[in-house]
């Protein structure tokens, strides 16, 4: 607050990651504090994965400050860290919708963003999911990246 104004929060200007990429560096650190206070009061009164999402504010913000989705794939291996992504690709609107009875879903899905390149749920999807992509790409004589973003235990899954 400066003079009795209440300035705006740096999150309630990212519509897409276009307006990501616009930030200045600087406010990055301010972006991710918002973040992270979005996913807390949402993810407290909705329910849903929290610690995973705090874990994956900073990296979500350099993938979508590098990369070009939705032309560059984002495969989430575990679509309940994907919260961030959600709130940095058009969905910050809805996001107190999140798991609720037509709201936002919990993972990833393609149904609702052209960002959600795979519908991915649990772990060990990821590495397979964009390894075919690439491939497809490749046949296809297309060039854009595709990014596998390996979740929470997807390491040491025992194929259970």
């Amino acid at each position: 607050m400066v003079s009795g104004l209440i300035m705006p929060r740096v999150l309630d200007k990212i519509d897409s990651p276009v307006d990501l990429k616009l930030l200045p560096q600087e406010v990055l650190n301010q972006l991710a504090s918002e973040i992270r206070e979005e996913l807390v009061a949402i993810v407290s009164a909705k329910g849903g994965h929290l610690a995973s999402n705090l874990g994956v504010v900073e990296l979500t913000i350099a993938l979508h400050r590098v990369f070009d989705s939705p032309r560059d794939k984002i495969v989430w291996d575990v679509g309940h860290q994907a919260y961030t992504h959600k709130l940095l690709t058009g969905r910050r609107h809805r996001f107190a919708s999140l798991r609720q009875y037509e709201g936002l879903s919990g993972f990833t899905s393609r149904d609702e963003s052209e960002h959600d390149s795979f519908g991915a749920g649990h772990a060990s999807t990821s590495v397979s999911a964009a390894l075919g992509m690439g491939i497809a790409r490749d046949l296809s004589g297309d060039d854009y990246h595709v990014v596998a973003v390996i979740g929470d235990g997807a390491i040491t899954r025992n194929g259970s």
